[in-house]
């Protein structure tokens, strides 16, 4: 995971300008929505905006909690993403592979076989034919 310098000036006002934009675009999607402005989400961006612009050393411990709770939310996020895909869509190919019989990596035990060798597909003799390989 990545480090994030919390006592970097130009990372706290980054993170002051970032959150300036993000509230007031809360702010103005709430005016279409709602037909009404709200004062606090806008007074909340200007906040940020004249802490970004003139003392980020004061965002410092807001860019720090946001931090944490950033890395809270990944560690959270990445697991239910990750069992998501691996039962809704490689537990369900596992079982129509079973269910059709397929075997994809040629696992099946042969007794007969001598060799489980495959021969490799064959290449062109001509250089020139591996210039366009699609």
């Amino acid at each position: 995971m990545q480090h994030i310098d919390t006592s970097n000036r130009w990372e706290q006002r980054k993170f002051g300008f970032v959150m300036a934009v993000a509230f007031a675009a809360i702010g103005g999607i709430r005016w279409l929505v709602k037909g009404a402005p709200s004062p606090t989400l806008f007074t909340i961006s200007v906040v940020f905006l004249i802490a970004a612009a003139v003392a980020p050393f004061a965002l410092r411990p807001v860019f720090v909690v946001w931090m944490k709770f950033a890395e809270a939310l990944n560690w959270v996020v990445t697991r239910v993403l990750l069992t998501i895909v691996f039962y809704g869509l490689i537990t369900p190919a596992r079982f129509l592979n079973q269910m059709f019989g397929s075997d994809p990596l040629k696992r099946a035990w042969l007794p007969d076989a001598d060799t489980y060798w495959e021969p490799p597909d064959a290449q062109p003799d001509d250089p020139k034919e591996y210039r366009n390989q699609f």
